[in-house]
């Protein structure tokens, strides 16, 4: 997955947390890709500027320019989420795939 992918991956997730009202807990925001770049973008006066990801992050200019078009989709997760290669419905309550609708409950 690329680099963009995983950024509008980290703004799906994030948007499910927020979406319920809840905070991604601090030491779990380590072990999601990516989260910690979101996070910290949302924090940023609008808009974000290619300088501020190289800065921050370390990043060549064509890598920040990548993820500064993948966090255009900040405020729209759903967007974001369009953007997923295979993307399947996120459960950030459960952190697992939710079962297609219809088959809940079915015997395998």
């Amino acid at each position: 997955m690329s680099s963009a992918a995983m950024v509008s991956w980290a703004i799906a997730v994030v948007g499910e947390f927020d979406a319920a009202g809840r905070r991604i807990p601090e030491n779990v925001v380590q072990l999601l890709p990516m989260v910690d770049v979101v996070l910290w973008a949302k924090e940023q006066p609008q808009p974000l500027q290619v300088d501020g990801l190289q800065s921050k992050f370390g990043l060549s200019r064509a890598t920040a320019y990548r993820w500064l078009t993948a966090l255009n989709d900040l405020h729209d997760p759903l967007a974001a989420r369009g953007r997923i290669p295979a993307a399947q419905p996120l459960s950030a309550a459960l952190g697992r795939h939710l079962p297609p609708a219809g088959r809940a409950g079915e015997a395998a």
